[in-house]
Protein backbone atom coordinates (compact mmCIF):
# COMPACT_ATOMS: atom_id res chain seq x y z
CA UNK A 1 0.00 0.00 0.00
CA UNK A 2 2.05 3.32 -0.90
CA UNK A 3 1.93 6.42 0.34
CA UNK A 4 3.11 9.74 -0.82
CA UNK A 5 2.93 13.54 -0.40
CA UNK A 6 3.30 16.77 -2.57
CA UNK A 7 4.34 20.11 -0.23
CA UNK A 8 2.01 22.61 -2.12
CA UNK A 9 3.60 25.52 0.11
CA UNK A 10 6.02 26.41 3.04
CA UNK A 11 6.86 29.01 4.75
CA UNK A 12 4.97 32.38 6.06
CA UNK A 13 3.68 32.67 2.69
CA UNK A 14 1.54 29.53 3.34
CA UNK A 15 1.64 26.18 4.27
CA UNK A 16 -0.26 23.18 2.71
CA UNK A 17 0.81 19.27 2.04
CA UNK A 18 -1.39 17.05 0.15
CA UNK A 19 -0.90 13.32 1.30
CA UNK A 20 -2.29 10.54 -0.81
CA UNK A 21 -2.57 6.80 0.54
CA UNK A 22 -4.68 3.59 1.57
CA UNK A 23 -6.77 5.00 -1.05
CA UNK A 24 -7.71 8.50 0.41
CA UNK A 25 -6.23 12.17 0.07
CA UNK A 26 -6.23 14.74 2.69
CA UNK A 27 -4.52 17.95 2.88
CA UNK A 28 -2.51 19.21 5.32
CA UNK A 29 -2.73 22.72 6.39
CA UNK A 30 -4.43 25.02 4.30
CA UNK A 31 -2.34 28.32 4.19
CA UNK A 32 -2.64 29.55 0.91
CA UNK A 33 -5.63 31.36 -0.70
CA UNK A 34 -8.53 28.99 -1.58
CA UNK A 35 -7.67 29.93 -6.02
CA UNK A 36 -4.32 29.29 -5.13
CA UNK A 37 -4.69 26.09 -3.81
CA UNK A 38 -6.74 24.62 -6.20
CA UNK A 39 -4.14 25.82 -8.62
CA UNK A 40 -1.55 23.51 -6.89
CA UNK A 41 -3.52 20.68 -6.65
CA UNK A 42 -4.72 21.27 -10.40
CA UNK A 43 -0.62 21.08 -11.17
CA UNK A 44 -0.06 17.68 -8.89
CA UNK A 45 -3.24 15.99 -10.96
CA UNK A 46 -5.51 16.13 -7.71
CA UNK A 47 -8.40 17.53 -8.14
CA UNK A 48 -9.54 19.66 -5.20
CA UNK A 49 -13.13 17.84 -5.19
CA UNK A 50 -11.77 14.93 -4.14
CA UNK A 51 -9.81 15.38 -0.87
CA UNK A 52 -11.78 13.78 2.10
CA UNK A 53 -11.08 16.21 4.27
CA UNK A 54 -8.31 19.07 5.54
CA UNK A 55 -6.81 18.54 7.89
CA UNK A 56 -5.39 21.75 10.52
CA UNK A 57 -2.58 22.25 12.54
CA UNK A 58 -3.24 25.32 14.23
CA UNK A 59 -5.31 28.47 13.27
CA UNK A 60 -2.44 31.08 12.13
CA UNK A 61 -3.53 32.29 8.76
CA UNK A 62 -0.31 30.79 7.24
CA UNK A 63 -1.85 27.28 8.45
CA UNK A 64 -5.44 28.05 8.34
CA UNK A 65 -5.81 31.39 5.50
CA UNK A 66 -7.96 29.69 2.92
CA UNK A 67 -9.62 26.46 4.58
CA UNK A 68 -12.90 27.97 5.18
CA UNK A 69 -13.21 29.18 2.04
CA UNK A 70 -11.67 26.35 0.28
CA UNK A 71 -13.51 23.74 2.08
CA UNK A 72 -17.03 26.12 1.48
CA UNK A 73 -15.84 25.98 -2.27
CA UNK A 74 -14.89 22.56 -2.69
CA UNK A 75 -17.30 20.51 -0.47
CA UNK A 76 -14.15 19.55 1.46
CA UNK A 77 -14.66 18.81 5.57
CA UNK A 78 -12.06 20.24 7.94
CA UNK A 79 -10.76 18.54 10.79
CA UNK A 80 -8.64 19.92 13.48
CA UNK A 81 -8.60 20.42 17.40
CA UNK A 82 -11.66 22.17 19.42
CA UNK A 83 -8.92 25.21 19.74
CA UNK A 84 -7.80 25.61 16.20
CA UNK A 85 -11.80 25.65 15.51
CA UNK A 86 -12.87 28.75 17.94
CA UNK A 87 -8.96 30.33 17.30
CA UNK A 88 -9.72 30.50 13.40
CA UNK A 89 -13.97 31.83 13.80
CA UNK A 90 -15.03 28.48 11.91
CA UNK A 91 -17.86 29.86 14.26
CA UNK A 92 -18.67 31.82 12.16
CA UNK A 93 -18.46 29.88 8.55
CA UNK A 94 -20.49 28.28 6.41
CA UNK A 95 -18.63 24.73 6.68
CA UNK A 96 -19.57 21.33 4.81
CA UNK A 97 -18.71 19.98 8.20
CA UNK A 98 -15.66 19.98 11.26
CA UNK A 99 -14.46 16.79 12.33
CA UNK A 100 -12.94 17.73 15.75
CA UNK A 101 -10.02 15.50 16.54
CA UNK A 102 -8.13 15.95 20.11
CA UNK A 103 -4.27 15.20 20.37
CA UNK A 104 -3.37 12.24 21.04
CA UNK A 105 -6.13 10.60 19.06
CA UNK A 106 -6.34 9.00 15.47
CA UNK A 107 -8.92 9.59 12.17
CA UNK A 108 -9.10 6.68 9.62
CA UNK A 109 -10.56 7.38 6.14
CA UNK A 110 -10.83 4.31 4.71
CA UNK A 111 -7.13 2.68 5.10
CA UNK A 112 -5.57 5.59 5.75
CA UNK A 113 -4.81 6.94 9.54
CA UNK A 114 -4.30 10.27 10.58
CA UNK A 115 -3.02 10.63 14.22
CA UNK A 116 -3.10 14.29 15.91
CA UNK A 117 -0.01 14.88 18.39
CA UNK A 118 0.10 17.66 20.29
CA UNK A 119 2.77 20.42 20.11
CA UNK A 120 4.62 23.41 22.08
CA UNK A 121 3.06 26.59 19.78
CA UNK A 122 2.01 29.86 20.64
CA UNK A 123 -1.82 28.93 19.06
CA UNK A 124 -5.12 27.22 20.82
CA UNK A 125 -3.80 23.92 20.81
CA UNK A 126 -1.84 23.27 18.25
CA UNK A 127 -0.40 20.06 16.56
CA UNK A 128 1.45 17.47 13.97
CA UNK A 129 -0.05 14.50 12.48
CA UNK A 130 1.22 11.38 11.69
CA UNK A 131 -0.25 9.75 8.88
CA UNK A 132 0.34 5.73 8.11
CA UNK A 133 -1.46 3.01 4.98
CA UNK A 134 0.10 0.00 5.45
CA UNK A 135 3.71 -0.17 6.28
CA UNK A 136 4.17 3.23 5.62
CA UNK A 137 4.61 6.24 7.49
CA UNK A 138 5.17 10.38 7.56
CA UNK A 139 5.06 12.97 10.40
CA UNK A 140 4.29 16.08 9.75
CA UNK A 141 5.28 19.20 12.24
CA UNK A 142 5.68 22.56 11.70
CA UNK A 143 5.26 25.20 14.15
CA UNK A 144 6.78 24.29 17.59
CA UNK A 145 9.14 25.39 19.39
CA UNK A 146 10.91 22.68 20.93
CA UNK A 147 11.09 18.87 20.58
CA UNK A 148 10.07 17.30 24.24
CA UNK A 149 10.72 13.64 24.81
CA UNK A 150 7.11 12.58 24.08
CA UNK A 151 6.99 14.85 20.85
CA UNK A 152 10.25 13.41 19.74
CA UNK A 153 8.99 9.51 20.42
CA UNK A 154 6.03 9.73 18.40
CA UNK A 155 7.91 11.19 15.34
CA UNK A 156 11.27 9.25 15.29
CA UNK A 157 9.38 5.93 14.15
CA UNK A 158 8.36 7.16 10.61
CA UNK A 159 9.55 6.21 7.70
CA UNK A 160 9.77 9.85 6.70
CA UNK A 161 9.65 12.96 8.41
CA UNK A 162 8.51 16.23 7.26
CA UNK A 163 10.06 19.09 10.01
CA UNK A 164 10.29 22.82 10.14
CA UNK A 165 13.91 24.13 10.14
CA UNK A 166 12.62 27.40 10.79
CA UNK A 167 15.94 29.49 11.18
CA UNK A 168 19.29 30.53 11.84
CA UNK A 169 19.93 32.03 15.21
CA UNK A 170 22.54 34.24 14.19
CA UNK A 171 20.57 35.70 11.36
CA UNK A 172 17.89 36.37 13.35
CA UNK A 173 19.68 38.09 16.06
CA UNK A 174 21.30 40.27 13.28
CA UNK A 175 17.94 40.38 10.67
CA UNK A 176 14.99 43.05 10.51
CA UNK A 177 12.34 41.62 13.20
CA UNK A 178 11.60 43.75 16.92
CA UNK A 179 13.02 41.88 19.34
CA UNK A 180 9.81 41.30 20.71
CA UNK A 181 9.16 38.99 17.82
CA UNK A 182 12.64 37.65 17.94
CA UNK A 183 11.99 36.53 21.67
CA UNK A 184 8.60 34.92 20.31
CA UNK A 185 10.37 33.31 17.67
CA UNK A 186 13.42 31.69 20.01
CA UNK A 187 10.96 30.69 23.08
CA UNK A 188 9.77 27.55 24.05
CA UNK A 189 6.74 27.86 22.19
CA UNK A 190 8.02 30.20 19.09
CA UNK A 191 9.42 27.62 16.23
CA UNK A 192 12.65 24.89 15.47
CA UNK A 193 16.38 26.58 14.83
CA UNK A 194 18.83 24.52 12.45
CA UNK A 195 20.64 23.49 15.54
CA UNK A 196 17.15 21.99 17.11
CA UNK A 197 16.66 20.46 14.24
CA UNK A 198 20.09 18.91 13.80
CA UNK A 199 19.93 17.20 17.40
CA UNK A 200 16.87 15.77 16.52
CA UNK A 201 18.70 14.05 13.36
CA UNK A 202 21.30 13.15 15.02
CA UNK A 203 20.18 11.38 17.93
CA UNK A 204 16.28 11.05 17.38
CA UNK A 205 15.76 9.25 14.50
CA UNK A 206 14.96 5.32 14.85
CA UNK A 207 16.31 2.93 11.94
CA UNK A 208 12.93 2.97 10.17
CA UNK A 209 13.16 6.99 9.56
CA UNK A 210 14.56 7.33 5.55
CA UNK A 211 13.53 10.30 4.78
CA UNK A 212 14.01 13.57 6.04
CA UNK A 213 11.97 17.18 4.38
CA UNK A 214 13.00 20.23 5.88
CA UNK A 215 10.32 22.58 5.53
CA UNK A 216 8.73 26.36 6.93
CA UNK A 217 12.52 28.15 6.24
CA UNK A 218 12.22 31.72 7.54
CA UNK A 219 12.59 33.85 4.24
CA UNK A 220 14.22 36.35 6.55
CA UNK A 221 16.12 34.52 8.99
CA UNK A 222 17.47 31.35 7.38
CA UNK A 223 18.57 30.27 4.02
CA UNK A 224 18.44 27.01 2.20
CA UNK A 225 22.30 26.39 2.51
CA UNK A 226 22.33 26.87 5.59
CA UNK A 227 19.53 24.45 6.90
CA UNK A 228 20.81 21.82 4.80
CA UNK A 229 24.23 21.98 6.00
CA UNK A 230 23.33 22.16 9.51
CA UNK A 231 20.81 18.55 9.15
CA UNK A 232 24.37 17.35 6.41
CA UNK A 233 26.44 17.56 9.60
CA UNK A 234 24.08 16.13 11.93
CA UNK A 235 23.09 12.84 9.87
CA UNK A 236 27.03 12.54 9.25
CA UNK A 237 27.45 12.95 13.09
CA UNK A 238 24.74 10.50 13.87
CA UNK A 239 25.97 7.78 11.22
CA UNK A 240 22.77 8.26 9.08
CA UNK A 241 24.02 8.04 5.07
CA UNK A 242 21.57 6.13 4.84
CA UNK A 243 18.90 9.21 5.23
CA UNK A 244 17.78 11.20 2.49
CA UNK A 245 17.25 14.62 3.19
CA UNK A 246 15.37 16.85 0.83
CA UNK A 247 14.51 21.11 1.58
CA UNK A 248 10.89 22.34 0.67
CA UNK A 249 10.41 25.76 -1.24
CA UNK A 250 8.03 28.35 -0.77
CA UNK A 251 6.23 26.92 -3.59
CA UNK A 252 6.60 23.03 -2.56
CA UNK A 253 7.91 20.58 -4.58
CA UNK A 254 7.13 17.16 -6.56
CA UNK A 255 5.58 14.33 -5.27
CA UNK A 256 7.58 12.44 -2.56
CA UNK A 257 7.11 8.57 -2.20
CA UNK A 258 7.64 7.20 1.64
CA UNK A 259 9.65 3.62 1.36
CA UNK A 260 8.44 1.55 4.57
CA UNK A 261 12.07 0.54 6.17
CA UNK A 262 13.45 -2.37 4.21
CA UNK A 263 11.79 -1.97 1.42
CA UNK A 264 14.62 -0.57 -1.87
CA UNK A 265 16.07 2.51 -1.82
CA UNK A 266 16.46 2.55 -5.58
CA UNK A 267 18.34 5.22 -7.06
CA UNK A 268 17.31 7.19 -5.11
CA UNK A 269 19.41 6.99 -2.07
CA UNK A 270 21.27 9.79 -1.04
CA UNK A 271 20.52 13.60 -0.73
CA UNK A 272 17.67 14.59 -2.26
CA UNK A 273 18.09 18.11 -3.07
CA UNK A 274 14.16 19.91 -3.96
CA UNK A 275 14.71 23.36 -4.50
Amino acid sequence: MSLRFRVLGSGSGGNATVVEGGGARVLLDAGLGPRQLADRLADAGVDPASLDAVFLSHEHGDHARGAAAFSAKWGVPLAGTRGTFEGAGFARAKLPGFEPIAPGETRAIRRLSVRAVAVPHDAACPVAFVLAAGTSSLAHATDLGHLSRGLVAELRACDALLVESNYDPAMLRDGPYPWSLKERILGPFGHLSNGDVGRLLEKGLSGACRLVVLAHLSAKNNHPELALQAAEEALGRGERRDVRLALAAPEGTGWIAVRAAGAAAGRHEGQLRLF
